[in-house]
């Protein structure tokens, strides 16, 4: 019981943790006259609910740490899944630990250039050195870690499901994202795609 209360609690704490990383960055990025949050107005119908179902998903995800660390009694989906044990749960928290690292570093490594949406009017630099030198989308594999990490330190279904939603989801947005750098930035950027691969190169 003990150890499970703990694994609820460092979960609250990942996200707490997630939340100021992206928080500070804003207030940061604010103070020097950068819109962070950006509504992109030539998304498709498609897109946007791409967006939403990606949104959707974040929030659930949220709740959920918060109501197991709280004590919540209501879950959209608290039936366990067949893993057990300590092994699988310290798994989850090493690629958890690795998926913060990732999306820390990425954020601080984006300087002026990291947005919410994407920003036509004023896009910011590309950026290709540190941790960019070795994938072209880190902050989201770092979120592909985590919602990995999360099924396998609380190892209920709800979680599994919002794993496997979230990757195709997060993928269409890096799609999204190639398309408009590739428009803005063109051959350098295509200079970068052909060294540098989509989620992990050596």
């Amino acid at each position: 019981m003990m150890t499970t209360r703990f694994f609820e609690w460092f979960q609250f704490g990942v996200l707490a943790c997630l939340g100021l990383l992206g928080v500070t960055r804003m207030i940061w990025l604010r103070a020097r006259g950068v819109r962070v949050l950006v509504a992109d107005r030539q998304r498709t119908g498609f897109q946007m609910l791409a967006d939403l179902l990606m949104l959707v998903c974040l929030l659930v995800w949220a709740y959920e740490l918060v109501a197991y660390a709280w004590g919540v009694r209501f879950h959209v989906w608290p039936t366990r899944l067949f893993l057990d044990g300590l092994a699988v749960r310290l798994a989850g928290v090493a690629l958890e630990v690795a998926g913060l690292l990732i999306y820390g570093v990425a954020v601080r490594d984006l300087g002026e250039s990291w947005r919410l949406g994407t920003d036509r009017d004023r896009p910011g630099p590309l950026v290709t050195g540190g941790i960019y030198a070795r994938m072209r989308h880190p902050i989201y594999v770092g979120f592909d870690l985590l919602f990995v990490g999360t099924c396998l330190v609380l190892q209920r279904f709800v979680f599994l499901f919002l794993a496997l939603a979230m990757a195709p989801l997060l993928h269409t947005v890096m799609l999204r994202e190639e398309r408009f750098l590739t428009e803005l930035y063109g051959d350098a950027y295509r200079d970068y795609c052909s060294r540098i691969g989509r989620y992990f190169s050596l």
